[in-house]
């Protein structure tokens, strides 16, 4: 039995566990925001003892969610998730004098999902669905030349789902279904100073599952978000391009096209310890596994060559990605 089928098996014995499920309040609207900022600082002179550096490391999250069961058989969920943090450090010039580097983007993210359920009471409920997610600055092309609000992705999808859990405290929600993507995405075609761009657009279709449970443990001082996106990719635009247009010469995998058409995995799991009302440390870790990113569609000119071939190879990842964040920061949840 492959990865996949073991994932998939896992996902699908989750999906159809015999949960009960509480009934929401019908008209009312439940909300909660999430407003984080946490900061990191420290600076030296230039003849400080121990040649020790400066540094900045500064992040702020928004996290919302709206949600409202209209009546017995419609229910509206929004999420909204922002967020961007950069790290400043110093460094020592020739002459050992401190002086500030460009800063690092650390932390980048804005995504929105809208998701309306029919809550037919018989277990398994139709739903749609429409998401946004792009980067507030987008350093893939080249870190000297920000891009900003780039790649844009647009995602409609439609199927069943099913709420296994939904209390106050605990809440387990499965969807499987078709997602539908847009994505469009700008690139420098030309080499620096020259700061014109291209636009390139592409479309996918995937078989997708999303599980996602949430659950407030001791009092509500930790709470536990955790989201599991599994899609398998049908068809994308791009793919006829690496198949038929391009021309190889060498530089890129023999079998990259069915790179395009890999199970997308994306496991994301997020801590927050309420220290106070105000304080809190946020532990986050964030699996993803991506064989190719479809944001990134191949152009090839009239010879077949690849003009954005730079762009092609970083969008490549043949290993899973992990990210692993820890901070204490001052945050507000109303």
């Amino acid at each position: 039995m492959n990865l996949r089928t073991m994932m998939l098996a896992a996902a699908l014995l989750v999906a159809t566990s015999a949960l009960a499920a509480d009934e929401a309040p019908i008209g009312v609207w439940r909300h909660k925001v999430d407003v984080s900022v946490n900061l990191l600082q420290s600076n030296y002179s230039d003849n400080w003892n121990g040649g020790d550096k400066g540094s900045v490391v500064w992040s702020g999250v928004i996290d919302a969610n709206l949600e409202k069961q209209f009546s017995e058989s419609m229910n509206w969920r929004n999420t909204l998730n922002l967020a961007y943090g950069q790290t400043h450090s110093q460094e020592r010039d020739g002459s050992g004098n401190l002086y500030w580097k460009r800063p690092d983007k650390t932390t980048d993210n804005v995504e929105f999902e809208s998701l309306l359920r029919w809550t037919t009471g018989g277990g398994w409920d139709p739903f749609v669905a429409f998401g946004f997610k792009s980067l507030f600055e987008d350093l893939t092309a080249d870190p000297n030349r920000p891009l900003t609000l780039n790649p844009l992705e647009f995602k409609e999808s439609v199927g069943i789902s099913r709420q296994l859990i939904a209390t106050d405290k605990r809440s387990l929600l499965v969807r499987l279904g078709a997602a539908f993507s847009q994505n469009s995405r700008k690139y420098y075609p030309n080499a620096a100073p020259d700061d014109a761009t291209e636009t390139v657009t592409s479309t996918e279709a995937a078989a997708e599952m999303i599980t996602e449970y949430k659950v407030a443990a001791l009092d509500g001082r930790v709470d536990w978000a955790s989201k599991l996106t599994l899609s398998l990719p049908l068809d994308y635009s791009g793919k006829s391009v690496f198949e038929d247009d391009m021309v190889p010469d060498g530089s890129l995998p023999d079998d990259i096209a069915d790179y395009t058409t890999a199970m997308d995995v994306d496991f994301d799991n997020t801590f927050t310890t309420h220290v106070t009302k105000v304080i809190s440390v946020v532990f986050a870790v964030r699996w993803v596994y991506d064989k190719y990113d479809n944001t990134v569609k191949p152009v090839v000119d009239d010879s077949g060559a690849l003009t954005n071939a730079d762009l092609v190879s970083r969008a490549i990842r043949k290993a899973g990605q992990f990210k692993q964040t820890m901070a204490l920061g001052i945050g507000y949840s109303f």
